[in-house]
């Protein structure tokens, strides 16, 4: 069987904060909640949080319209203040992975935070990667790639507006 290979989406942003707390903010649970949403609308919480290379997550996002959205992050690496490698996935309330919402999307995603600073400006590079696509699956990721930064774009901008306020 031939491994497919799927290009990653690669999202940059410039954050006008220093790198060490760029990574707080994407480390610990106190920060998290305050920018990881699709919107200023979305309600966050989290249930757990072990971060650590080899720890989880699991929180809920609730939408304005009320629907609950649990995702389970499993992080393989963390670099302080350099890196962080996580997979993230749809799951229940009791962190038990689900099927991906939309038609052969990828089951596995891996996203690769990157930071590095330069007189006070933190440089984010965010990788977002299928690993180990079915053929339907790296179809889908193909054609959507258009779409890939409107969530997680909408997180950043939450994101340098949190950093902000320190």
């Amino acid at each position: 069987m031939n491994k497919i290979e799927v290009e990653a989406s690669i999202l940059t942003r410039d954050f006008d904060a220093p790198m060490k707390l760029v990574y707080e903010a994407w480390t610990q649970e106190n920060h998290l909640c305050k920018w990881q949403v699709p919107n200023s609308e979305v309600v966050c919480e989290y249930k757990s949080a072990d971060i650590r290379a080899g720890g989880s997550a699991l929180h809920k996002m609730v939408m304005p319209n009320g629907s609950e959205m649990w995702l389970l992050t499993i992080y393989q690496e963390l670099n302080p203040y350099h890196t962080i490698i996580f997979t993230q996935y749809q799951s229940n309330e009791s962190g038990e992975v689900l099927p991906p919402p939309m038609p052969n999307w990828p089951k596995e995603i891996q996203a690769t935070i990157k930071l590095s600073e330069n007189n006070g400006v933190t440089h984010m590079q965010f990788i977002w990667q299928p690993i180990n696509p079915t053929k339907e699956e790296a179809e889908a990721w193909e054609a959507s790639r258009s779409q890939h930064g409107k969530g997680w774009g909408g997180s950043f901008e939450l994101l340098a507006n949190y950093l902000a306020k320190f």
